[in-house]
């Protein structure tokens, strides 16, 4: 017997099929804020507080997010050339976190 853990295949079912439904899920909810989010101007989130460069960020980072949804549901072309979709996503969740 090794110590620790050890990894069964009811073990390794349940990872995979967690984290396949917290892909679907995430992307679908990135495809409904976008969708909201088209329906907003800058202005309108100027009035909420951001700032003109952070709704812009915003947008852009939702933008880039449901592109890359769309591609993972097939409503979407995969882009022909190299693109890092994290750019605008990265000013969302803090320094240094990715």
């Amino acid at each position: 017997m090794a110590a620790g853990l050890q990894v069964t295949q009811a073990e390794v079912n349940a990872q995979a099929g967690t984290i396949a439904r917290a892909v679907f899920a995430t992307l679908s909810n990135v495809s409904e804020f976008k969708a909201w989010l088209d329906t907003v101007t800058v202005g309108d989130l100027e009035t909420l507080g951001f700032s003109t460069a952070d709704a812009n960020t915003l947008k852009s980072a939702f933008a880039d997010l449901a592109d890359l949804a769309g591609v993972f549901q097939g409503s979407a072309p995969a882009r022909n050339l190299p693109y890092d979709y994290r750019v605008f996503a990265r000013r969302l969740i803090g320094v240094g976190v990715y």
